[in-house]
């Protein structure tokens, strides 16, 4: 009886051991609290044909202001709100998860909000797209979500985009443009909009960096700062 105790005791020590060792291994790789971000195209197309609105994406934050700011890597971007309280500085590249969602009211655009910061690093700002194509006002949500080109709205929707052209004023303030550039069918125009104004001008050439994204339904290209108008 007294030998069964023993076998009984040491049994039970070795699975206390045993326990103990499993609960020091380190966690799975593709585990726990990793998150594999996708590409910012692929999660804006996956929403717009799936539904699927909740993401993790990475990208370099070009643009910051106040509450939100914009991402970019070498195919597109996207636009990530309610970051004020993460101390982000543009040139970071961050990872964040969020929810996607339709700007139907005003603009037109495809965003992300109730952001989440997943990481940040050092990173090397992407270069710009070349604007070689005619953007079709069509491609924004209309007031009822839909789009007419869900591929090239994923696309060109917040995309870092760069061209020449010729620069127009549709203002006396020198913040709103008629931008003229080339395209593969000959030349195509789009709204130039700038919080900080620059000379007024007449059919200048003039090379324009920046942002897309919709305004009131139209494409409207953002510079980030008077640098990005090259005259």
């Amino acid at each position: 009886m007294r030998k069964f105790w023993y076998v009984l005791l040491g049994v039970s020590l070795m699975f206390v051991l045993f326990s103990g060792c499993l609960q020091q291994l380190p966690p799975d790789n593709n585990g726990g609290n990793n998150v594999v971000p996708v590409e910012i195209y692929d999660a804006k197309l996956d929403y717009l044909t799936n539904d699927a609105s909740v993401a993790t994406v990475s990208g370099v934050l070009i643009y910051k202001y106040n509450y939100y700011g914009i991402l970019s890597d070498a195919t597109t971007g996207i636009y990530i709100k309610d970051i004020s309280g993460f101390n982000l500085n543009v040139g970071e590249k961050v990872t964040v998860t969020g929810t996607l969602y339709k700007d139907t009211s005003y603009h037109g655009n495809l965003r992300m909000k109730e952001v989440v910061l997943v990481a940040t690093e050092t990173a090397t700002e992407p270069q710009p797209n070349i604007l070689n194509v005619q953007l079709d006002n069509s491609w924004l949500f209309d007031t009822n979500g839909n789009t007419t080109d869900a591929t090239a709205l994923s696309l060109w929707i917040y995309r870092f985009v760069t061209a020449k052209g010729t620069l127009t004023s549709l203002d006396d303030s020198g913040n709103k443009f008629e931008f003229e550039y080339p395209t593969d069918l000959g030349s195509a125009t789009v709204t130039v909009y700038t919080y900080t104004a620059v000379s007024t001008c007449v059919n200048t050439p003039a090379t324009v960096t920046g942002y897309l994204a919709g305004y009131y339904k139209e494409w409207t290209l953002y510079p980030r700062s008077t640098s990005d108008i090259e005259f």
